[in-house]
């Protein structure tokens, strides 16, 4: 009656081993690309929040006072605020939805970062601070937002914690790294990096996830029960359904026999 309840134990550690090498196989692609998202964009975001104050320098000039700052500090808060609310506003639109709201946020937030960095001596600085707060808004009003929601939807729900946890702790990594990378740069750089970091998740987002907005989630997990039980090609629901997929799990084949 003793060796029982380790029998039982054992038995479920396997389980549990297997399935996370099934999620792997089957989801790993995604939450590579929900990590590494979420990574570069808060390189991007922490970069910006931690050293905001250089940055505002940096666009307004070595003779900004005090209250210029904090102003402009207060400013760029509501902007971003503003973002945050037109973003729960949209997210669930079908003709937006989340996929389009992060892209389209990478995109503008990381070229209006670069164009900060190569005017910031060509330009007035009321332009260069009117493209810092454009930063705000699209970072807000894009994948700020859309970084965290995405991970709690795209994987089955019995598996869905691990993956959002994998995914959050990547992106406190990505905050870390800018806290440390930021501190040694030159203020133009500052612009740059974060301007890179948001074209690179950007290119992770096209490449790695799926839209998921009109999809019901339920269907992943019927999906997901099919595979543990080694029946998955008997899954023929809206879960593959080409508009529900990344760019490479539509094309995996493809991928795979070029290789």
């Amino acid at each position: 009656g003793c060796k029982i309840v380790p029998e039982i134990m054992m038995e479920s550690e396997s389980l549990k081993t297997s399935e996370t090498m099934l999620l792997l196989r089957h989801f790993g692609v995604r939450l590579f690309g929900t990590s590494m998202a979420w990574l570069l964009w808060d390189i991007a975001f922490y970069g910006n929040k931690l050293f905001q104050s250089s940055f505002l320098v940096a666009l307004t000039g070595e003779n900004a006072s005090l209250s210029d700052i904090t102003c402009a500090s207060a400013v760029n808060a509501l902007v971003a605020l503003l973002g945050y609310n037109v973003a729960a506003y949209i997210v669930d639109n079908p003709d937006v939805g989340r996929l389009t709201l992060q892209q389209t946020g990478f995109v503008i937030t990381g070229t209006l970062f670069l164009l900060c960095a190569c005017l910031s001596d060509r330009i007035s600085s009321n332009w260069l601070v009117l493209m810092y707060f454009g930063s705000s808004f699209f970072g807000q009003c894009g994948p700020n937002c859309t970084t965290f929601l995405i991970p709690a939807e795209i994987f089955p729900t019995e598996m869905r914690t691990i993956c959002h946890g994998i995914s959050a702790a990547s992106g406190k990594l990505g905050a870390l790294i800018a806290s440390i990378l930021f501190n040694v740069v030159e203020e133009k750089d500052l612009f740059l990096f974060s301007g890179y970091a948001s074209f690179a998740a950007c290119l992770v987002t096209f490449l790695t996830i799926p839209d998921t907005t009109t999809l019901d989630l339920y269907e992943i997990d019927k999906q997901w029960r099919l595979i543990v039980t080694g029946e998955k090609f008997d899954y023929e629901g809206p879960a593959i359904d080409p508009k529900h997929l990344s760019f490479y799990e539509r094309n995996q084949n493809k991928l795979c026999r070029s290789i």
